[in-house]
């Protein structure tokens, strides 16, 4: 029980910084369209910010996806299988979606590493900063991963 209303406390906020992403995306285009058609002029890093804003967006819904349980599944096998068997095998699902994860997130700390500290070119802001998004979706997915194994052997759980 506990677990869940962790993740939907989660959940509520990630949506929330999912919908303030998109609205400050739509913001940014909207403001750099008038500007280059109104003005022939642009933002200085306005696009590399869009941009940055977007792989947010991107890593964060994934993680949120994860934890709806819209991640990619076979159900061709899960469906012929009792309650013990479908309850194994979505939790076996959510094992191999949390190592994936977890592997991900690893590797991609080398890679900032080795060039997070570049700059980008317009803004001049380290890459790190884009870069932070994937290990960040990463670990939102093993959380969501964790509280769903979490859910499925409790009393409540659903199948």
């Amino acid at each position: 029980m506990q677990s869940r209303n962790f993740e939907r406390r989660l959940t509520r906020g990630l949506e929330f910084l999912l919908a303030a992403g998109m609205l400050s995306m739509f913001l940014i285009i909207i403001v750099l369209v008038a500007m280059r058609y109104l003005f022939q002029s642009g933002l200085v890093g306005a696009n590399e910010t869009a941009t940055v804003v977007f792989i947010y967006l991107s890593s964060i819904g994934a993680a949120v996806a994860v934890g709806r349980d819209e991640h990619i599944g076979l159900d061709l096998v899960r469906r012929n299988l009792g309650p013990a068997g479908k309850r194994f095998a979505y939790v076996l699902a959510l094992l191999l979606v949390a190592v994936l994860n977890a592997v991900v997130a690893e590797r991609s700390l080398t890679w900032i590493a080795t060039t997070g500290h570049v700059p980008m070119p317009a803004t001049q802001v380290p890459r790190l900063v884009a870069q932070a998004a994937v290990p960040l979706g990463c670990v939102l997915a093993v959380v969501y991963c964790g509280t769903r194994i979490a859910g499925a052997w409790s009393e409540d759980s659903e199948e």
